[in-house]
């Protein structure tokens, strides 16, 4: 459970999106990206009874910023577990990105705690060598080192931006390889299933009736979104994770759930 995505936690369904900001400007592939904060409830949404897991409850922080050269993504995670076998266990995680415009460079930073002892930091710098080739990935932490980053591989921003294109353009499929600095073991290979799209003010959520809600960013045409998520290069057949998602085009995301089986 140490790896998440950028919009990560795990197993739990999360809803409710609030106080928007200023519309951010348009990435080179047309596909405009909102600026937006959002708070997100937290609730288990399913666990096996050998899992050990009887529930879990917090709040996610989520915020997406135009910094004109390029977007940050700050993201706080709050969650307590409670176990069939021990005391309840309270988890945090804090996850700082910055992705250049042109989708070449990366910086991030992520640290975990558990029961308020750091338990996990990665930390560095990325950069590809252009569009749709390889890289490298520079890390300061957990400890100092270089990893080569395969040719096709985008960072995260990049990748919600490939995900809304293809959904415009009627695809139903998206495989890339995305480096999302969550960990120190690299990226993932990540399949996207796409679904029909829904059309604009169809989202029909209760959250909408909620002062904090700003229902502008959720009037937008939307898709939901399967992910798979598999180390690099594995023949398993199984993803590590998986989630699916409401995506709408400025890229606010809602009706989440993460599944890691």
């Amino acid at each position: 459970m140490k790896r998440l995505s950028a919009l990560a936690v795990v197993g739990l369904s999360i809803a409710g999106v609030a106080e928007a900001g200023p519309a951010g400007a348009p990435l080179p592939t047309d596909v405009g990206l909102a600026t937006h904060r959002a708070e997100y409830t937290m609730s288990l949404n399913s666990a096996r009874a050998s899992g050990g897991v009887t529930g879990a409850s917090g709040k996610m922080t989520y915020r997406f910023a135009d910094t004109c050269d390029g977007w940050t993504v700050e993201n706080k995670t709050v969650v307590t577990f409670a176990y069939t076998d021990g005391n309840p266990v309270a988890t945090t995680w804090d996850y700082l990105t910055w992705e250049s415009k042109d989708g070449l460079r990366f910086r991030f930073r992520v640290r975990s705690t558990r029961d308020g002892q750091v338990n996990d930091e990665v930390a560095g710098t990325a950069t590809l060598d252009g569009r749709d080739k390889g890289g490298t990935a520079q890390f300061t932490l957990p400890e100092t080192k270089t990893m080569t980053l395969p040719k096709g591989t985008v960072f995260p921003t990049e990748h919600t931006v490939r995900l809304i294109e293809a959904a415009e353009k009627g695809g139903h499929l998206l495989a890339k390889v995305v480096f999302d600095g969550t960990d120190a073991d690299g990226p993932f290979d990540v399949n996207a299933v796409l679904d029909h799209p829904l059309p604009a003010n169809s989202n029909q959520s209760p959250a909408l009736q909620k002062r904090a809600v700003n229902a502008t960013l959720l009037s937008a045409p939307s898709w939901l979104v399967q992910l798979a998520f598999y180390p690099l290069g594995t023949t398993d057949a199984v993803p590590d994770y998986e989630v699916s998602l409401r995506y709408y085009t400025n890229g606010v995301a809602d009706e989440m759930i993460q599944s890691f089986g």
